[in-house]
Parts: structure tokens; sequence; C-alpha cells
């Protein structure tokens, strides 16, 4: 066990990845109408009368939606496609300079299967809005290592955006607006407070106010990527971490991984958003599994912030600098995470 300890902490820790650092991270430009969104199924099928939603939805706000031919209905077994089909897709979108924003449909399974395939290279020289959550996460922490573009931990296509109009999914829909467009920005400021839904106020579990890079995503596929080229680093960083359907005694073996492989030694604070439950008790053993491991730490943490697979799922810039008050309850954006002009 002893080497594999070794492996997973210099993997995690001090990969070939560039070094993080406050002038080498760069942003995509925001979105603005006349853009063109590429939809993508990088992980699970698109299927369903919701693809069709969102391209609507998007055209009649002025902006050019376009996807592969035969991308809904494209499957082969649980995934969107082949490994090759949906690296490809993708890799066309990063080198195609007039699209603005990559957008998976959805999350599911698959994109760490295909994350050696990306052209990363392409992303740094023409930085471009993704976004995504769930198993988005793995494309977030690869793109983080080896690009450093701030991406953006968000609802979907066909997960939450499409339904922007039901009173009950205003506020995500709000919220990627937010982060992403534009006509959201003021000229002359920088950076914003992500605003939370009303009667979702996060819990404090250690107090105290700390900066850092946010990082993270879906607790399951960040321990999936350790040990690999793509693993997060978490030296200096907020980590914010999600999940679902996880009962409390796998939660409690991903966050033991954490712990030995030595990153929640190192992350400056830390974000817990949603971790939806089968029932009651359910919830009840997983909250107690947050506290054994996250209350002890000397660091800021936060419980019960609303991202992840939640209706109230707020967008988070993946990568960007923040600012994290546990006292308080809120995440300062310190930066702008797209360029305005």
């Amino acid at each position: 066990m002893r080497p594999l300890l070794i492996c997973f902490w210099t993997v995690a820790c001090a990969g070939p990845a560039m070094a993080l650092g406050p002038d080498t991270w760069l942003f995509p430009m925001a979105l603005k109408p006349g853009d063109t969104i590429a939809l993508v199924a990088p992980s699970a099928p698109a299927t369903g009368p919701e693809f069709l939603v969102y391209v609507k939805l998007m055209e009649s706000k002025g902006y050019r939606v376009v996807s592969k031919p035969g991308l809904v209905g494209r499957k082969e077994n649980y995934l969107g496609g082949s490994d090759a089909e949906r690296a490809a897709e993708i890799n066309d979108y990063l080198r195609d300079p007039t699209v603005r924003m990559i957008m998976p449909v959805r999350g599911g399974f698959g994109m760490s299967r295909i994350l050696d395939r990306i052209d990363y290279s392409a992303l740094r020289k023409d930085p471009k809005v993704i976004a995504g959550y769930s198993d988005i996460t793995a494309l977030h922490l690869a793109v983080a290592r080896h690009a450093q573009v701030v991406t953006f931990h968000s609802p979907m296509a066909m997960r939450d955006l499409w339904r922007e109009a039901e009173p009950a999914y205003a506020f995500p829909a709000k919220s990627f607006q937010r982060a992403v467009f534009a006509g959201q920005y003021v000229p002359g400021e920088r950076g914003y407070v992500v605003e939370i839904p009303k009667g979702h106020k996060p819990v404090k579990l250690v107090g105290g106010k700390v900066t850092g890079r946010l990082l993270g995503g879906n607790l399951s596929l960040v321990v999936t990527l350790m040990g690999t080229p793509h693993a997060i680093q978490p030296r200096g960083s907020i980590l914010f971490l999600e999940d679902v359907s996880e009962p409390a005694y796998r939660i409690d073996r991903y966050l033991s991984q954490l712990r030995l492989a030595g990153v929640l030694d190192q992350v400056a604070g830390v974000v817990l958003g949603s971790f939806t439950t089968r029932d009651e008790a359910e919830e009840t053993d997983t909250t107690r599994v947050l506290h054994d491991y996250f209350s002890k730490l000397k660091v800021p943490v936060l419980m019960r912030y609303p991202v992840g697979h939640t209706p109230q799922n707020a967008t988070l810039p993946h990568g960007a600098l923040v600012e994290l008050d546990a006292d308080t309850g809120t995440l300062r954006i310190l930066q702008n995470p797209v360029r305005v002009h």
C-alpha cells in the first residue's frame, strides 16, 4: 500500500501540468447575441424533446446553435457515441474559431474515457466557455491541468437550462447567465458575490475567510482522476464537492481516499454542495460522514451550498480566484471569469 499512496501524492500534487498562478490562467469571451453555441454529448446520449426546446430557446435570444448530424439518438451502450466520435466532436469545436461556447447536453458516464484525446492546446489558444456538471467534472479538472482556462460548473442544456421558464428552475438559469453572458457585466466592476436562492442559506461548519482558486465538482469524479495526469492540484485551492445517489459508505470511502492522498491537508477552504440521497436515514448518515472528515479541518468549511444535483444549482467558475467567507456563507468571485471586451 505504501507505494500506492506515494503515487497518489505525486500525481495529485506535483504532476507535469503548468504551475498554477494568477498570470497563467486565461478567460473565455463572454457570450453575446450572434455567438455560436455548440451542443455536444461527451457522456450519456442526447435524447428527448428537451434538446430541441433548448435549441429554440437560445435561437430566440439571438444565438446560433449547432450540433453534429445525428447527435440526438447517437448511442453506444450507455454512452453518447463511441470514444472516437465523442472526442472528435469536442475537438472539432475547440478548433473552430466561430464557436464561443461548448455546452454538453447532459452528464452521465464516459467523459473520463476520452480525456487523453482532447486538444487542450486548441482551447489554450482560443479560450471558449465550457459548461456542465456531474460527469463533466472530469473535463473541468483536465482543462485546469492542461490548459488553465476558467470553465463553468453549471446546469446543462437538457439538465435544467431548457426549463428556465418554469419558476422552480429560474434560479439556475439566472445564475448561469450571471456568470457567462456579456450583458450581466457592468464596465469597471470586477467580480461578484455568487447569488444563492432564498431559503437555501449555507451552513458554517468551520468559520473563517480565505482566498484561493475554486476547483472540484462531483466527488466521485474528483476521486476517479486521482493518480492520473488529469487529477486535481489542490494546494491552496478552495475545494468544492457534491454528489448524487451515493450511499454514505461510498462517500466515506471517497473522502478517505482524498484524505490519505493528502488532498485535504493542502486546501485553503472547502465548500460542500448538494449530496442528494435516497431517504432521510441516508441523508443523516451522509451528513455524519461529512462532519467526520471536515469539522476538524483548520480551514473554513461551508456546508449545504446550492450547487450540484439540485434544482437550485448555482454556476461556479472553475479555476477562478474566489473568497470564501464561511461565517457569512458567501462565495465572492474576485475576478470576472469571462472577458467582456
